[in-house]
């Protein structure tokens, strides 16, 4: 089964004209769809190493996917600090057990 996997610009270079190997460029809602799943495979990396290398390569897509869908850093800022005013963060480590549910 091929592997479909969005990489940075200069990676390219780098794989192109491999054994196997096929580059080509997406946009629009391919390029978006595929920016969201680089969303969960580095935030997966990250959970998985608690590297900040990777914490940095999470920010990379997430960067560009909010770019692509025209939303500035400061509106998720703003958005950020309205839900912390309204529900808290996260620096008081709580965690809650639902004991009657199989997921959260």
């Amino acid at each position: 089964m091929p592997c479909w996997k969005l990489v940075r610009d200069r990676v390219v270079g780098e794989v192109s004209g491999s054994s196997g190997v096929f580059v080509f460029r997406v946009e629009g809602s391919d390029f978006e769809g595929l920016l969201r799943a680089k969303i969960v495979e580095e935030a997966m990396e990250l959970a998985a190493s608690g590297s900040v290398e990777e914490a940095a390569d999470l920010l990379e897509a997430l960067y560009e996917w909010l770019r692509v869908k025209g939303v500035s850093l400061e509106d998720v800022e703003a958005l950020r600090k309205m839900k912390k005013a309204v529900h808290g963060g996260f620096s008081g480590g709580y965690v809650v057990v639902w004991v009657d549910r199989d997921e959260c």
